[in-house]
């Protein structure tokens, strides 16, 4: 073993000159690539300081410090960027040390660089050793609780940058990975102690984004009210050159939209990626089919087979429409009519900024436009719970409940209506379920008959399936009938092919074709790999702004509130675990059966 590391030692140089051109991941289009790109602000190294607040909380653990890590090896391997990591959590310093030593362990560096086998690569060892000599290095913890935490932080700040002589601080990312409870005051804080100031050498002061991950509010009130606040308290002055607090309505520096990254890990995600790009290639040729002269309904649908065991702490608050339609399947859903909008925002003349800010227009005119059918406002959405929830809840609280009493959404549907003119006779139809038989995450637009000279074609994309489902399987775009004759140029997503080049109905993501180019490190990317590059490079169009929030709860707080409203009207179906919720008895007799008949 000692041999082959020092062998694999040998041919580090040779490495090194290949390392840049190496790609790092092959999964699919949006997967972690080491680009070849110019070093940044010429010879000067440039530093991103990125602090995340719940630094040491499930979602980093899982997530965040594994794409940080790809984050700052593929900055030292294609640029002169450096990323220091600042570890914020409630622990004091002692705790915070003591956990940095534990977490950053063997098992993470499997993780990031792959398990250790006999015939270790020189990619492993230069992974490994940027991880033990350089990463390690740069992520400090920071107790950040109060506001004498915050403003020592900044203080920390401003002396390691002061302490960089090399280069200088290129901006500031401040990840808020804790409960959404705490945005607001974390964000007055984090504008007040943490902004970067101007140096007198620099032209424009460092960049300063700020990630805040959905929900982002539990209704229209709370979330408009939330807007509002961080709105204001990112309105500032600008005097002798450094941000202070303004209060004043004139002379005021606004908070910018590029600087709040409202974020669905959704929108991370290779097929969401990938279908955004088809749209965008497809839009002139899509765009006159995609409105409901030719569309009869869209369909955004999620399943998953796992119940909620040991998750019931936050899931109880929330219920499956805040947690999963309100977020996630109205952004596939704004994706899904994407086609219907003016092609012209997708000309190649408008700048990066001016594009998202046209696709987020038009994405908030749709929200606008939705509604539930006038048919069904008495009973605008359909809820179920599964049977052994209460019992989950009972284990998990630690308090006894009576099951009757307790009601907490783990399934919805609902059917929803736009009073656009060009959406005026098109349903769309939402669904999500916890527990059920089928791991499932798609998109299904039916078209009516004979608009592809067939009886009924309808386009799908599936975004996930079982966890073992053949790649293809789980991950593809599809029409289930020709359409080369009315459609004869459409074009591919990045990255995708046809299953089969001769029945072109059928599109998934390339197989790896690089060969012994490749070299796979660890995990698998996740959404938040995709999702962390646009936020360093600034680009928002992946990210929804505090108007979509807003409209979008504007839309759904009715329907949540008409879910809640069920348990005092016993209106709900139970479903046993593995089941479909749409196919079970209602716990009432008084239950209308209109909704599941339509599913």
């Amino acid at each position: 073993m000692q041999r082959r590391l020092l062998s694999a030692a040998l041919v580090l140089s040779t490495f090194l000159s290949i390392f840049v051109r190496t790609t790092l991941f092959t999964h699919s289009a949006t997967a972690l690539q080491i680009p070849s790109q110019s070093p940044v602000n010429g010879d000067m190294e440039q530093v991103v300081n990125v602090i995340i607040a719940g630094a040491t909380g499930d979602l980093a653990a899982k997530y965040l410090w594994v794409t940080m890590f790809r984050l700052a090896l593929q900055g030292k391997s294609t640029s002169r960027r450096t990323f220091r990591f600042f570890a914020g959590a409630s622990d004091s310093l002692e705790r915070g040390r003591i956990w940095h030593k534990n977490f950053f362990d063997e098992k993470f560096a499997e993780r990031v660089c792959g398990v250790l086998e006999d015939n270790i690569s020189a990619g492993q060892l230069k992974c490994r050793e940027f991880l033990e000599m350089e990463f390690k290095q740069n992520v400090q913890y920071a107790p950040l609780r109060t506001k004498n935490n915050y403003r020592e932080l900044g203080r920390r700040l401003a002396e390691a940058n002061e302490n960089f002589t090399s280069g200088s601080e290129e901006g500031r990312i401040v990840y808020l990975a804790i409960p959404p409870q705490f945005f607001l005051q974390s964000c007055e804080l984090i504008h007040r102690y943490l902004r970067p100031q101007r140096e007198e050498t620099e032209a424009a002061a460092p960049f300063l984004r700020v990630v805040v991950e959905k929900p982002f509010g539990r209704d229209l009130q709370s979330a408009h009210k939330l807007a509002t606040r961080l709105r204001t308290i990112y309105t500032v002055s600008l005097e002798n050159g450094t941000f202070v607090t303004s209060i004043p309505d004139s002379d005021i520096y606004c908070f910018q939209n590029d600087e709040l990254f409202v974020m669905d890990h959704y929108a991370g995600k290779p097929v969401v990626h990938a279908i955004r790009n088809y749209f965008q290639l497809n839009a002139a040729e899509l765009h006159p089919f995609w409105n409901s002269n030719y569309i009869h309904d869209i369909r955004i649908e999620m399943t998953e087979t796992a119940t909620l065991q040991n998750r019931v702490r936050y899931f109880d608050s929330a219920g499956i429409i805040r947690d999963i339609m309100v977020n996630h399947l109205q952004l596939l859903l704004n994706v899904a009519v994407a086609p219907s909008f003016d092609p012209s925002i997708y000309s190649t003349a408008h700048s990066s900024d001016a594009f998202a800010s046209r696709v987020h227009d038009a994405q908030i005119r749709f929200i606008e436009s939705l509604h539930t059918p006038s048919q069904q406002m008495q009973q605008p959405v359909f809820v179920a719970q599964y049977d052994e929830y209460a019992a989950h809840y009972e284990a998990e609280m630690n308090q006894s409940i009576d099951e009757s009493d307790h009601f907490t959404p783990t399934a919805a549907w609902i059917e929803l209506a736009s009073s656009l003119e060009e959406w005026r006779n098109t349903a769309f139809r939402l669904a999500a379920a916890k527990a059920t038989a089928e791991r499932l995450l798609s998109v299904t637009v039916t078209f009516r008959a004979g608009v592809f000279q067939a009886q009924q074609c309808f386009f799908a994309v599936i975004i996930q399936r079982a966890l073992n489902a053949n790649p293809s399987e789980g991950h593809r775009i599809e029409w289930s009938c020709d359409v080369s004759k009315v459609l004869p140029d459409l074009q591919l997503p990045s990255g995708w092919e046809y299953v089969d080049v001769d029945d072109q109905r059928v599109i998934t993501s390339k197989k790896d074709d690089h060969g012994t180019a490749t070299w796979e490190l660890g995990n698998k990317p996740s959404a938040y790999d995709f999702l962390l590059r646009e936020i360093v490079d600034g680009a928002i169009e992946h990210f929804a702004d505090l108007d979509e929030v807003e409209a979008a709860w504007t839309l759904w707080t009715p329907v949540v509130n008409a879910a809640e409203a069920t348990l005092d009207d016993r209106k709900y179906v139970s479903y046993p675990i593995g089941t479909s919720p749409w196919y079970s008895k209602p716990r009432s007799s008084e239950t209308s059966q209109e909704f599941k008949e339509e599913l």
